[in-house]
């Protein structure tokens, strides 16, 4: 269980990063209080109309970088913190509370990480993997990214990197809907984690909509992967 308690915060937009026409980065910096710890797959709840209705979103930035935090937002659905988030003007204040959440790396020994997403689902494990690394765990690290179309992806010169710089991490990005320019892996993630070979006690963290979350889940379990070993976040 993460040990820091979620605490009421006040932070300061600073950037957007308009990934393509449906996934949208913010970029936050801390004012009250000045720092925010959290762990690696945790999120934050903030504000998003006067009425005080909130919205969660996932925290894709590295721990280490406390004085503010980082969230990926897939606008296409267009809803109340989508809006709120668009009309922010740089400087303007966002109220929130956090960190909050279980989706965590477990402590319990687990010889080999799987990092499973699909879609916005690719930001807490970006937040995990980006810790892994920095904490220069030896264990083998695979993340699996899903998207229907290649077009959508980004974040993959990031990732590229981290893999080159380090020899223990395999990155595979699966294209469900691939056009005629897609020449990596097409189908869905299940398609490789059913030609993929891991320990008994791999770790897998799934994290993406809240159906296809349980269809991989149940995969898992079909595969005879303890239950406890599958550790799991969707998005409603």
């Amino acid at each position: 269980m993460p040990a820091t308690a979620p605490v009421q915060f006040v932070t300061r937009f600073e950037d957007k990063i308009i990934h393509n026409e449906k996934f949208v980065e913010y970029h936050f910096e801390m004012e009250t209080p000045h720092r925010l710890e959290f762990a690696a797959g945790q999120y934050v709840s903030v504000k998003v109309a006067e009425t005080g209705e909130r919205r969660s979103y996932s925290l894709c930035s590295a721990p280490s970088i406390d004085h503010g935090f980082e969230l990926l937002l897939d606008i296409s659905p267009g809803g109340l913190g989508t809006q709120r988030l668009e009309s922010l003007q740089y400087g303007e204040r966002l109220e929130g509370i956090g960190p909050l959440g279980n989706f965590v790396i477990s402590t319990q020994p687990e010889s080999a990480i799987s990092l499973i997403a699909t879609g916005s689902g690719i930001a807490p494990l970006k937040s995990m993997l980006l810790d892994l690394v920095e904490k220069r765990d030896p264990r083998p690290i695979t993340l699996y990214w899903g998207m229907r179309n290649a077009q959508h992806l980004f974040w993959l010169d990031e990732i590229q990197d981290i893999v080159e710089a380090t020899t223990n991490v395999s990155f595979y990005p699966v294209i469900s809907q691939p056009n005629s320019e897609w020449t990596l892996s097409t189908g869905h993630v299940t398609d490789l984690l059913s030609v993929h070979q891991f320990p008994q006690d791999t770790g897998y963290y799934v994290c993406g909509s809240k159906e296809i979350t349980e269809s991989i889940r149940q995969f898992l379990l079909e595969k005879s992967i303890a239950p406890e070993y599958i550790h799991h976040e969707a998005f409603v």
